[in-house]
């Protein structure tokens, strides 16, 4: 049985795909699974566990090709070739994917509920969103379906266990120093989310006199690293995941790196603004100081069904990330690691 899987999003959502893909190719031996995804987010399913093929491309590319009729016409014939059974539609896809697969040619279609569906019928099983709102939840229950429609017997766990990313480590984790280790990555793909680098510059100043503090440059967001911090510059996840499988705390926005901390089980500090609650770290919760504003009455915002395209609150505007401030999170900071938990 052929299965192809629809993930076209940035890094976090791909993480909470992760343990879904996973547990189809340990379960569903004899199924051949292709995933369509970004070309930054590929490496998290290359391990052992991961699908047999995976096809990429940009998220705009693929979600705006109907704009360009050849380059939908590309993207069906190139779902149409893998002759798939079944298709798995993340509940984050719009309605390219959702088109692809209506025809595909699959017999079993299964993806998320959502009211605001354009494309009617695509889906032959839709999955509401769980009680908890999170994402990792609904990709779970969307695989177990997907598994029990395809013939699996095997008894699925409840919960989704957290996903198995160690062959991003195949050339072994950096070794950690004799004092503990902090990794900062300051940045995040919506402004939304980002509390202010410098903010974060200055925690990183002020941990780096008991601390081994290491400053992530990666891509545009994150900026350079504060004098006297070192700068590690990643240009893979495989990078990445290596310098935090070496930290004691990882710190940052609420972030696809604060993801792939949590998966890889980092203990954590998150600075999180307008984020919905099913986005808080899934897997070690325990491990993490997740940073809300207590009592704001816009707050989070954020819908998992629909991208949020400014902040609602014009009498204060970003008053959820602006309540942190720097002593506040560097307190958080040395609070966590003198907890020692994970």
């Amino acid at each position: 049985m052929n299965i192809i899987a629809f993930q076209f999003n940035k890094l976090g959502d791909n993480i909470a795909f992760v343990p879904a893909i996973q547990a189809l190719r340990q379960r569903c031996r004899d199924c051949h699974i292709t995933i369509l995804t970004t070309p930054a987010s590929a490496e998290l399913y290359m391990g052992p566990l991961g699908p047999q093929e995976v096809i990429v491309g940009t998220k705009r590319g693929f979600e705006k090709s109907y704009r360009r009729p050849w380059n939908l016409a590309l993207w069906m014939w190139r779902v149409r070739r893998q002759h798939p059974d079944a298709c798995l539609v993340s509940f984050d896809q719009g309605s390219v994917a959702l088109l692809a697969a209506k025809l595909s040619g699959a017999g079993i279609r299964i993806g998320g509920k959502l009211e605001c569906a354009r494309i009617k019928g695509a889906l032959t099983e839709e999955i509401p969103i769980p009680e908890d709102s999170r994402p990792v939840t609904w990709h779970w229950r969307m695989a177990r379906a997907l598994a029990k429609s395809c013939g699996g017997d095997e008894e699925w766990p409840e919960d989704s266990p957290p996903p198995d990313l160690r062959h991003l480590l195949s050339r072994g984790a950096r070794p950690k120093g004799s004092r503990r280790r902090v990794v900062i990555h300051s940045g995040a793909s919506r402004y939304l989310n980002q509390w202010p680098s410098e903010n974060f510059a200055s925690v990183a100043k002020s941990l780096s006199g008991d601390f081994d503090v290491v400053w992530i440059t990666h891509g545009g967001t994150t900026g350079a690293a504060p004098p006297g911090i070192f700068g590690a510059q990643v240009n893979s996840l495989s990078e990445f995941a290596e310098w935090l499988a070496s930290a004691d705390l990882f710190v940052g926005n609420n972030s696809g790196p604060m993801h792939l901390a949590d998966a890889l089980g980092c203990a954590g500090v998150a600075v999180t603004g307008p984020s919905a609650r099913g986005w808080d770290p899934y897997w070690y919760r325990d491990r993490w100081s997740v940073l809300r504003h207590p009592n704001l009455y816009c707050a989070p915002c954020e819908m998992l069904s629909e991208e949020l395209a400014g902040c609602t609150n014009l009498d204060s505007p970003m008053a959820c990330l602006k309540y942190w401030t720097i002593e506040r999170v560097n307190e958080e900071c040395r609070n966590r690691l003198e907890s020692r938990v994970g």
